[in-house]
């Protein structure tokens, strides 16, 4: 036998005998790159969000143009964490496309409301007449548009507070509903994406006292007490405005593979 068979054979034997890890050149595993439903619900919610603030109070939005695929890629991704096929998510969608297929082409609208530093926000009436929704029409340059609350956290309920004048003795009770964080989930279908017109919202009528600022100035949400130097009257703020604009939003494509399930369901 020659040499260079000899060489051969050993280098062979040396290879086959060397540990595993030692001849792996693959790199190491990488965390999993978000899935496309993942990236389209970023995509939506990043449509136009916004944020302002004003009279102590910080208010953010963020919108999307059809509250129905929002919802359905939500409970999309979920059937894809469970690992399931095509067909048996088809399956658990149903209940959910019946569910929610009223809010196709509604536009929906995730708010934060909160007060800025120790501030809190104080309601005397209930979420939808503090939040004013307009956009022009053909008849005014800021109609009044509905919108209907799906979720508020924490619920507006009102308690009853006491209110402390300049004086100790010279107090007020009030119905109030206070609060240093807001958050809403709101549609509507009388704001309509394909007017271009600014979609105006407005945080009015609303009360803002600090905690712990000076005791003729301050609030006490757990025992539901405000002590002021002002009326009641003079109390009343202004809230930020937000001023949405349709005509600049770009509305994502959904996943091929996600609106071929909504098609079976019998989306159009």
């Amino acid at each position: 036998m020659s040499f260079t068979k000899n060489a051969f054979g050993l280098v062979t034997v040396l290879l086959l005998a060397a540990p595993g890890e030692n001849l792996r050149c693959e790199p190491e595993p990488i965390a999993a790159a978000p899935s496309s439903i993942e990236d389209y619900m970023d995509d939506l919610l990043a449509m136009q969000p916004i944020a302002e603030s004003r009279s102590g109070v910080r208010m953010s939005i963020e919108v999307v143009h059809d509250a129905y695929l929002y919802f359905m890629a939500k409970k999309y991704e979920e059937c894809l964490n469970f690992g399931f096929d095509e067909d048996l998510t088809v399956g658990k969608l149903k209940s959910a496309h019946i569910k929610y297929k009223r809010f196709q082409k509604r536009l929906y609208f995730r708010i934060h409301i909160s007060g800025e530093g120790s501030k809190c926000v104080i309601f005397d009436k209930k979420f939808a007449s503090h939040l004013e929704v307009t956009q022009k029409s053909k008849k005014t340059s800021f109609a009044k548009r509905s919108f209907h609350a799906l979720n508020v956290s924490p619920s507006v309920k009102f308690s009853r507070w006491t209110i402390f004048g300049k004086s100790v003795l010279s107090n007020t009770k009030k119905n109030l509903f206070g609060f240093q964080s807001l958050r809403a989930e709101v549609t509507s279908y009388s704001i309509k994406a394909a007017n271009k017109e600014p979609v105006y919202f407005r945080l009015k009528g609303i009360r803002v006292q600090g905690q712990n600022q000076s005791p003729g100035d301050s609030i006490n949400v757990a025992k539901r007490q405000i002590s002021t130097k002002k009326t009641w009257g003079e109390l009343q703020v202004y809230g930020p405005t937000i001023v949405m604009t349709p005509g600049n939003w770009e509305i994502p494509l959904p996943p091929a593979d996600f609106l071929r399930v909504l098609k079976k369901l019998g989306y159009k």
